[in-house]
C-alpha cells in the first residue's frame, strides 16, 4: 500500500474509531455517522489513486460499507450490553472495517483485473479477527504472569 494511502487509511480509521467510541451508548447512531465517513474515505481514496469515480467498484464498496454496518450493529447489540466492552468493540470494529475498505479499494484500483466479490463472510471474518486479537492482547499479560508463577516459560503467539 502506498504511504499516502496508508496515512489516509490510518486517519479515517482513527476518525471512525473515535466516532464509534463516543456514539456507542446510542444504538445505531454510530452507523449513521460512520457510513458517510466510509463513503467519503472511498471517494478520496479513489481520487488519490487517480481513478475516475465512475470506474470504482461501487457495488462491492457498498457491500463492505452497508454489510459492515449490519455486522457492527449486530456486534453492538451483543457486546454493547457489557458497558466497557461495548465501547471498545465498537471502536475496534469501525477500525477493522475501515482497514478492510482501504485494502480492498487499494487492491481493486491498482489491478486491471475485475475486483473480487465481497461476501458477508469476508466482513464477519474481518470483524471477528479484530475482536479476537483485541481480546488476546488484553488477556495475554495475565496469562503470561500466571504461567510464570507456575514455573513455565511462556512465549507470545
Amino acid at each position: 500500500m502506498d504511504p499516502t494511502i496508508r496515512r489516509m487509511t490510518n486517519r479515517y480509521s482513527a476518525i471512525t474509531a473515535v466516532t464509534s467510541f463516543v456514539t456507542q451508548p446510542v444504538p445505531g447512531a454510530d452507523e449513521l455517522i460512520v457510513i458517510p465517513l466510509h463513503y467519503r474515505f472511498a471517494v478520496l481514496l479513489t481520487r488519490q489513486r487517480g481513478v475516475p469515480l465512475r470506474t470504482a467498484p461501487w457495488w462491492q464498496v457498498s457491500k463492505i460499507i452497508w454489510g459492515g454496518a449490519a455486522v457492527r450493529l449486530f456486534a453492538n447489540f451483543t457486546l454493547g450490553l457489557v458497558p466497557v466492552a461495548g465501547l471498545f468493540s465498537n471502536a475496534i470494529t469501525a477500525v477493522a472495517l475501515t482497514e478492510l475498505l482501504g485494502r480492498y479499494l487499494d487492491e481493486a484500483l491498482s489491478s486491471p483485473a475485475p475486483p473480487p466479490a465481497v461476501s458477508m463472510q469476508t466482513l464477519s471474518d474481518a470483524v471477528q479477527d479484530s475482536l479476537r486479537s483485541w481480546r488476546l492482547e488484553r488477556l495475554w499479560p495475565g496469562i503470561r504472569h500466571a504461567r510464570r508463577g507456575a514455573g513455565h516459560e511462556v512465549t507470545p503467539p
